[in-house]
């Protein structure tokens, strides 16, 4: 499995498609700092605090549409290839290969992560210092940032499930796309027609890293874990049963 992760990350780093992503993603986070120092100055503000700034990263879909786009085509190459069956000729069998991916998989998405957000309180600060104090809780923004980074694992495993169901990209891109969608406009209308307490919205892992405060952590523990343990291993159980029923010769003839 390590062999495996490792020829993956080898694959992920040879990938211009997951670093024009990652550049995209950047260039996304920038105009975020930008928009929230440009609100903090509008509005007057003494000092600028990184914790709604935290916040205000994930008030759009800026690091879900590129990470869609690649893991799309990512989880997909290896049907449009054909390559599955030469990796299990060479002696690994199908849990090496599945874990080795995913595993390289999640490690890239935190590496996605750490770098936007590096850039995005890189950005904030370097237009903030000059003219304002900086106020931040490290304990409350390291919080939400590791149920962010978590709520991005259970999204890949949502998007290899979508793969394995599927199998050709485009398909699977489309698809991918329009359960964002769909999902986000009635989720958010049935639960507001409701008038619930805790959104349905919540429940989609897409839009609990969306719709996430960090002053409601504490009070929303645990449907938060809940939704977390549910989207880290349910899609991957099912995704990897899956894969070992697969016909990879039937796909080889196609």
């Amino acid at each position: 499995m390590i062999q495996t992760m490792q020829s993956e990350l080898f694959r992920i780093r040879k990938s211009r498609l997951f670093f024009g992503c990652l550049v995209l993603a950047a260039f996304f986070v920038f105009a975020l700092a930008l928009t929230f120092y440009h609100n903090s100055v509008n509005g007057m503000l003494s000092a600028i605090s990184l914790v709604p700034f935290t916040e205000f990263l994930f008030s759009d879909y800026s690091l879900v549409f590129p990470l869609t786009l690649f893991f799309c085509l990512y989880f997909t190459e290896d049907f449009h290839t054909g390559s599955y069956s030469m990796v299990l000729s060479k002696g690994a069998n199908r849990a090496q290969v599945f874990f080795g991916k995913l595993l390289a998989a999640w490690i890239s998405v935190f590496f996605f992560l750490l770098v936007c957000f590096g850039v995005a309180y890189l950005s904030i600060l370097m237009m903030g210092t000059a003219r304002h104090d900086i106020e931040y809780s490290l304990p409350a923004m390291g919080t939400f940032l590791l149920i962010q980074c978590l709520c991005f694992f259970g999204y890949t495993a949502v998007l290899n499930l979508i793969s394995y169901l599927l199998r050709h990209r485009i398909i699977v891109t489309i698809v991918a796309f329009f359960v964002l969608g769909v999902l986000y406009l009635y989720l958010t209308k049935i639960s507001a027609a409701l008038d619930m307490d805790y959104s349905l919205y919540k429940y989609w892992i897409v839009g609990l890293s969306h719709s996430l405060r960090i002053n409601t952590i504490a009070e929303d523990f645990m449907p938060i874990l809940i939704t977390l343990a549910v989207y880290l291993f349910l899609p991957t159980v099912v995704s990897f049963s899956l894969f070992q029923k697969l016909d990879l010769r039937s796909l080889e003839r196609r």
